[in-house]
C-alpha cells in the first residue's frame, strides 16, 4: 500500500503481492471500503484506491506494508515477481535425458 497517491491527494493504492482478486475483495470488505473501491480494468495490477475512514483502516492495519510511494511499491512488486519467475523451474531443465540413439532436439 502506497502511503498517498502524489497524484490524489487522500488517497491511496492497495495492492495485493500475488494480484489475487479474492485476496482485495476480502481486504475491501475487512477496511468498509465500498465496491467501487475495486479496480479490475489494468489486469496486470488489480487494485483497491481508499479515501477516508477505509483508507486510515488499512493504513494501521498490522498486515499491510506500507510505501512512502507509488513507485517504491511498484519496484517492491516488480522484485516479487521476478524471484517469483526465478524460483519456478524451467521445464528444459527438468527433462529427463533422451534415450540413446534418439534425436536430440
Amino acid at each position: 500500500m502506497d502511503r498517498e497517491n502524489l497524484t490524489a491527494r487522500g488517497w491511496s493504492h492497495v495492492l495485493s503481492t500475488t494480484g489475487d482478486v479474492a485476496e482485495l475483495e476480502a481486504f475491501r470488505k475487512r477496511v468498509g471500503a465500498p465496491p467501487q473501491a475495486l479496480h479490475l480494468e489494468n489486469r496486470r495490477w488489480p487494485h483497491l484506491d481508499l479515501k477516508l475512514e477505509a483508507r486510515d483502516r488499512a493504513l494501521a492495519h498490522p498486515g499491510v506494508r506500507v510505501f512512502e510511494r507509488t513507485p517504491e511499491m511498484l519496484r517492491f512488486l516488480k522484485g516479487l515477481r521476478v524471484s517469483t519467475a526465478d524460483a519456478t523451474p524451467d521445464r528444459k531443465r527438468n527433462r529427463p535425458p533422451p534415450a540413446p540413439g534418439s534425436a536430440n532436439r
